[in-house]
């Protein structure tokens, strides 16, 4: 169903679209509902590979009624998870009014805006939802009906993970389990429904026989009954031979079956198999939907030990489409438009091998401290993705990142405690105190090179700064309390 289809169910009468209604024929496969007070933990959602900019989410901003700038955050990373749109209830209730700041932002982005009808505490989030995924549910039978609008949907997904994420449209769609694989039984790429049964149904592939002639096979895991089918795809153009096998509890029939391969196969083709040989974006990938499961097995694949201490590097280059240097031998890599991933196990004689070559006043290099297992890999990834573009405004001398950089980046939120630095200093000593502590490592002669003044000038500036502000510049807290009030003044102020 798209999502005119979806206003004329009964239990969204009265509802209109306030914003994006040029979107107003995408697909909807799927509805959620998100009531959570903090962005940052919106932020916690998977973030490639997972949603495909089909699922609608209900929400009443409860906890953020009177904060516009919240709410224009939520939609923001909302966005960036590819969400389609929001439902909004209970407006004049408990949210006073959609701000225009609200609508504008939405139409900016191309996301739908529905409105539910205002002061109305009698409606209900259950009712849509069982609704809409009825509706989505009976036409499952009409696969073959949809597979034009299906393939239209997944050819115009955002790089680099369309196959992927055309998966879980399926999975979404038919309440199934997706593995493609190998001619070997090796799984390439998967989608299981629910996401949490991945690693009992990779298990169970990895000890059955594939069977293509056999279809809707039952087999038992956990005292639950599922249906089994392998299908051959036939793709005679590409490379290697690839399987596809569904495990689904209800058996899919003949017309289902035939319209997912065709789906699949055409996807692949489309796409290239690129993406399903390529092991760096699958491990990243599974990295940040939370699938460690897989990315462990990835990481296994491409001789790394996920037990091991490892090492992160993020690479941007400032001209991506310059020449590059040859992966890594010795971890796993994977390039997405000015953005180059790498891991592997610390080990300092093998170092060398891993680190990619850059150009240290050009590109812009975070690196890792040893992290422990596929998880905080996952965590420094997210932790790089939110505070990268930050980190080279506030650091702007700065080329090559450590994890300290961003932790103190995140620390320093508007409700950091403030020393008032504009009340004792003019913006010349503020721009002096930064220079110094935050791109010089607190050297006198790297800040005199880089302000091109002489070093007593700047001892002169940093001892005035001292008696202004009644720090002591050689106090460990003190000293603290003064970076994070300069990274404030660049992040809030000195824009």
């Amino acid at each position: 169903m798209n999502i005119q289809d979806m206003l004329k169910l009964p239990s969204m009468k009265g509802a209109k679209i306030v914003a994006g209604v040029e979107q107003r024929h995408r697909l909807v496969t799927t509805i959620s509902v998100l009531e959570v007070s903090e962005p940052e933990l919106y932020s916690q959602m998977p973030l490639k590979g997972e949603y495909s900019g089909n699922e609608l989410v209900l929400t009443s901003f409860a906890q953020i009624a009177e904060d516009v700038e919240k709410q224009l955050e939520i939609i923001s990373i909302l966005h960036q998870h590819s969400q389609l749109g929001i439902v909004l209830y209970y407006v004049g209730l408990i949210i006073p009014q959609v701000s225009e700041k609200v609508i504008a932002k939405m139409n900016e982005l191309g996301m739908v805006l529905i409105l539910m009808p205002m002061k109305r505490m009698d409606l209900r989030y259950s009712e849509v939802i069982s609704e809409v995924l009825s509706y989505i549910n009976e036409e499952e039978a009409e696969l073959d009906q949809q597979q034009d609008i299906l393939l239209e949907t997944i050819r115009q997904l955002p790089a680099p993970h369309q196959i992927e994420t055309g998966l879980s449209i399926l999975s979404d769609k038919l309440k199934c389990s997706l593995f493609i694989k190998s001619a070997e039984n090796e799984v390439l790429l998967s989608k299981a429904w629910p996401r949490s049964l991945d690693a009992t149904l990779r298990q169970s592939i990895a000890h059955k026989e594939m069977n293509p002639s056999k279809k809707n096979a039952p087999i038992e895991l956990n005292r639950i009954f599922y249906f089994q089918t392998d299908i051959f795809l036939a793709m005679p153009t590409l490379s290697h031979q690839y399987f596809l096998t569904l495990f689904r509890k209800k058996p899919l029939s003949e017309n289902q079956l035939a319209g997912i391969k065709t789906i699949v196969e055409k996807t692949i083709k489309y796409f290239g198999e690129e993406q399903l040989l390529n092991t760096g974006q699958q491990f990243f990938s599974a990295c940040q939907t939370g699938d460690f499961y897989t990315a462990a097995l990835l990481a296994q694949r491409a001789g790394i030990d996920p037990e091991a201490p490892l090492t992160l590097y993020c690479l941007q280059r400032k001209d991506p489409t310059a020449p590059r240097e040859s992966s890594p031998s010795n971890g796993i890599s994977y390039k997405e438009r000015d953005r180059e991933w790498i891991v592997g196990n610390k080990e300092e004689k093998k170092a060398h091998r891993v680190l990619p070559i850059y150009d240290p006043m050009e590109d812009t290099l975070f690196t890792s401290r040893e992290l422990s297992g596929v998880l905080a890999i996952a965590q420094q990834m997210k932790a790089i993705d939110e505070q990268i573009e930050e980190a080279k405004r506030v650091f702007p001398k700065k080329h090559c990142f450590y994890p300290e950089e961003l932790y103190l980046l995140k620390d320093v939120t508007p409700e950091t405690e403030s020393v008032f630095l504009e009340r004792y200093l003019d913006k010349e000593s503020i721009d002096t105190l930064a220079v110094y502590f935050l791109d010089c490592n607190e050297s006198i002669k790297a800040t005199s090179d880089f302000l091109f003044l002489h070093n007593n000038t700047i001892k002169y500036r940093l001892k005035r700064a001292q008696e202004r502000l009644g720090l002591s510049f050689s106090h460990t807290a003190s000293r603290y309390l003064l970076i994070k009030n300069l990274i404030y003044f660049r992040k809030y102020t000195d824009k």
